[in-house]
């Protein structure tokens, strides 16, 4: 017969039953087993399997012994005594039972202190109610027990263990939405790891650490779906022991902590958990309740983590994948022929993953035996973070934009920014990541710019939402900019700072709290930006108004003039497009005459085909007039066109 931890609970539930009739008097005995008659199934079935009280303590001793890291025994450990194991049992067995429960508390339902008091000084002499007392709050602090009613009399409160340690008592795995426990055996292979970079530690070193001894705990650092979480995983299989998954929110919560922990000494797993950390901002994690517990611990790169004391602690930071291990995952995702590039695009291992799954079931959904280009365009632009989402607008660049126009200088610059973000990996040095400043009045073209190089080099643009990014409280701003950054980085998109001076205003002096204040969300988001991994877009109508230290860290800027003459009617020729009936007489003069922007000239082009619409006809002159007049009276200027022959006089 295969024994299991639920077959020793039996057991030892069938023992301590005999034990306390045996330890009553006959009277007594037999008035409640009258009482009772359930209580006759467990007198029959201990006389049928040990016949001799000796047999009885060699069978449970003999079982104990051959299972050193089932839970039961791990309550051995604790230095409680007999009470540790015994009062656990003892409150179990109430639950599990009514009848068990009026053994030792007449009223049934949740054992309370007088009742554990009576069992207990019925199976151990020596204990007394100190002794019971301080057992209970050892056990409610290690998170094994709980008390039903916290609020009442210490001498009226009612104990019971908790739900998830009862489960683990058991030899259940724990049904909770915020605690997963993974079998060693279900965990995935350490010698399938593909290492991010070159000299990054592999997974089986700690996991021989693990298995070697116990509080080690290990904080594992880097972007968002690249491993991190595998890593551990993989070091937990390698020391042969479970992982138990906890939920972020746990760390915070005394109590939920204890639970947790608790969990992880009485499985002997690894607890894993992840860590929202923020820059500037240190989390501490507690000791662990039960005893000596591995720990991993998963968090970005920004803020810090603190250990207890008593935790051997390492650090292990695992850095976006080099090209040559992105080909690796992308292999293994059996999505590398017919494909180019691929070592160019730079996503997490996860991301990579992901799209590989999202791009061959698009194949298969066309009827293709193996993803083709627009297969994996899609799985890419398919990727989505809701940190990013939250706190940008994504921009269409799927289609062309319009033309954009630029002097000669700032083209060249323009095909630079594009060329140094192509093969910013390649040209190495301490970033890999593309910062430009793209300054000039509204209207220019900058955003126009910002969507040209997604579309150059097929990727999505997101502009961050200043409205859901500043914040009135300190270090919120600093937070949400953060976030976005970091789910950037990780999706390898374009990142559009929009109005980019309302962040990077020129630091001042400091004459009160508000400049201090303002000044670190500067300093933060020169230092975020110059670590920044992805190509990131900066617009400003002002340039002057940035402080230096960015221009500094700017791989390039491009300066965006008004349009002259020439291109001012390209522009206009290329809004109102095809079929118009404006003349090229009015054309040439609103060109020479109307100083207007390339913004500005789109919207004169919506105006006047609006008014066409609205007449059932194609855009003529008089709309384009109307449409221009219109234009300068939002500027609270005077339109500089001739008015026709026909209206003079």
């Amino acid at each position: 017969m295969t024994l299991r931890p639920a077959d020793q609970f039996r057991f030892e539930v069938l023992a301590c039953t005999t034990r306390l009739l045996e330890a009553m008097a006959p009277e007594q005995r037999a008035a409640l087993v009258a009482a009772l008659p359930g209580l006759t199934f467990y007198e029959a079935e201990a006389r049928r399997r040990w016949p001799a009280a000796a047999m009885r303590e060699i069978e449970l001793a003999a079982i104990a012994l051959a299972h050193p890291g089932w839970p039961l025994q791990r309550l051995d450990s604790l230095d409680l005594g007999s009470l540790g194991r015994l009062i656990p049992q003892l409150l179990l067995m109430a639950e599990e039972d009514t009848d068990l429960a009026q053994l030792f508390e007449p009223e049934g339902g949740f054992v309370s202190l007088g009742g554990l008091l009576a069992a207990v000084r019925l199976l151990d002499q020596q204990a007394d109610a100190v002794d019971l007392l301080v057992a209970l709050d050892e056990l409610e602090a290690r998170g094994l027990i709980v008390s039903v009613d916290p609020q009442a009399m210490r001498n009226r409160r009612r104990y019971r263990v908790e739900p998830l340690v009862a489960a683990a008592l058991l030899g259940l795995r724990p049904r909770s939405e915020s605690l997963r426990l993974v079998a060693a055996d279900d965990l995935p292979d350490p010698a399938k790891w593909l290492p991010h970079r070159e000299g990054d530690p592999l997974p089986a070193a700690m996991g021989r650490q693990w298995a070697a001894a116990q509080n080690c705990a290990v904080v594992i650092k880097g972007p968002g779906r690249n491993g991190r979480k595998t890593w551990a995983a993989m070091a937990a299989r390698a020391a042969g022991k479970p992982l138990l998954v906890a939920d972020p929110a746990m760390l915070g919560d005394p109590q939920r902590w204890r639970v947790a922990s608790a969990l992880a000494w009485l499985h002997d797993a690894v607890l894993l958990a992840e860590i929202d950390t923020a820059p500037g901002e240190m989390t501490e994690v507690r000791e662990p309740a039960c005893g000596a517990i591995n720990l991993a611990l998963v968090c970005t790169r920004s803020g810090a983590v603190r250990l207890p004391s008593g935790l051997a602690g390492s650090t292990v930071t695992l850095g976006l994948p080099s090209p040559a291990a992105r080909m690796q995952h992308w292999q293994a995702s059996s999505l590398t022929d017919g494909l180019p590039d691929l070592d160019r695009i730079v996503l997490t291992t996860g991301n990579i993953r992901r799209a590989g799954r999202d791009a061959l079931a698009a194949a298969k959904l066309a009827g293709r035996t193996a993803p083709a280009p627009e297969d994996l365009r899609a799985a890419l632009r398919g990727l989505r973070d809701a940190r990013l989402e939250t706190l940008a607008t994504l921009l269409d660049a799927s289609q062309d934009p319009d033309p954009l126009f630029l002097d000669h200088e700032s083209e060249a610059e323009f095909f630079a920014l594009v060329s140094r973000c192509r093969h910013r990996e390649a040209l190495g040095g301490d970033n890999e990541g593309v910062r430009a400043l793209l300054s000039g009045p509204s209207g220019t073209g900058k955003t126009l710019a910002a969507r040209h190089v997604a579309r150059a080099l097929d990727k999505d643009v997101y502009r961050i939402d200043l409205a859901a990014t500043v914040n009135k409280y300190i270090g919120e701003t600093e937070k949400a900019l953060e976030r976005a950054l970091s789910a950037a980085e990780e999706l390898d998109v374009v990142l559009l700072l929009d109005e980019g001076d309302a962040l990077m205003a020129k630091r001042t002096d400091v004459t009160s709290s508000n400049d201090r204040y303002a000044n670190l969300e500067t300093n933060f988001l020169l230092q975020r930006i110059e670590s920044f991994r992805g190509i990131i877009l900066v617009t400003s109508n002002d340039a002057d108004r940035i402080d230096r230290a960015f221009a500094r860290r700017m791989d390039a800027v491009i300066g965006f003039a008004q349009p002259d003459e020439v291109r001012r009617l390209e522009i206009l020729q290329r809004q109102l497009g095809e079929g118009h009936m404006a003349s090229p007489a009015l054309l040439d003069e609103i060109a020479c005459r109307c100083a207007l922007s390339g913004g500005q000239l789109r919207n004169v082009a919506q105006h006047a085909r609006l008014l066409a619409l609205d007449a059932g006809r194609a855009i003529g002159d008089g709309e384009l007039r109307a449409a221009i007049g219109r234009e300068y009276r939002k500027l609270g200027a005077d339109c500089p066109l001739r008015r026709p022959l026909a209206a003079v006089g």
